[in-house]
């Protein structure tokens, strides 16, 4: 039975990454995007860019800061999981970004902030199966609230991890192809993505993780509306 919950739930988040990758493809439209690409992006990410980051963890020197993480002081809270969480997920996530712009010929950020998406939600639905057997256990009252929370973090929550990336995406979209500014915009890249990724997870059970959710959701459209103007910007200063 548990296995079969399992492939269960699985099924679902694909089912739900596949829906949300079409409707980022509608709202967010990118020249050049690739079906094969795009499965390079999630599968790759699910596999590489959490391996990678669980050898982090399991460095000898590498230990989670718990005291710090549950502080009631919403500075050391928000600081603890920035330093241990929000910059190293969104680090590894943009892994295969990196990989992309040494092996295809992308020629607008816009296509990197789309697969970076595709990156958040590989990691998200890879993330969600992790915590359907871990940490969903420890924070639910009963079954039906354990249900609860499966059906969220492989639904909804996968999307804040693509909201992120895609961020991030963009803005190293620019380095990839114009080199310019690197450290202004790998900071602003992973940066930004980072601390909203620190500051929904402070706040998280609360009403302000609901509007950092929206905040990020609008700070990358934000972004992604001034692409055509940046792009245009940084194509002549190359």
């Amino acid at each position: 039975m548990l296995i079969q919950a399992q492939i269960a739930y699985l099924l679902t988040g694909l089912y739900f990454s596949v829906l949300w990758s079409i409707l980022f493809y509608n709202l967010f439209p990118a020249p050049s995007i690739r079906v094969s690409t795009s499965l390079f992006c999630f599968i790759g990410t699910a596999l590489v860019s959490v391996s990678l980051l669980s050898l982090f963890f399991k460095l000898p020197f590498v230990h989670l800061p718990f005291d710090l993480l549950k502080s009631p002081n919403h500075l050391e809270r928000f600081l603890g999981f920035w330093f241990w969480v929000g910059f190293p997920e969104e680090l590894v996530k943009v892994f295969m970004l990196y990989v992309l712009s040494k092996r295809h010929d992308i020629q607008f950020p816009s296509t990197f902030a789309y697969y970076g998406m595709i990156c958040g939600l590989g990691f998200g639905i890879y993330e969600g199966m992790d915590y359907q057997m871990t940490v969903n256990f420890e924070l639910a009252a009963g079954m039906e609230e354990y249900l609860f929370l499966n059906l969220l973090r492989l639904t909804t929550l996968p999307v804040l991890h693509a909201v992120w990336s895609g961020i991030a995406g963009f803005f190293l979209g620019f380095v990839f192809l114009y080199g310019q500014k690197r450290c202004c915009f790998v900071a602003v890249g992973l940066g930004i993505p980072s601390v909203l990724h620190a500051l929904f997870n402070t706040f998280n059970h609360t009403v302000a993780s609901l509007g950092l959710a929206i905040m990020s959701v609008l700070v990358f459209s934000l972004y992604f509306a001034k692409h055509d103007s940046l792009n245009y910007y940084f194509g002549q200063q190359k």
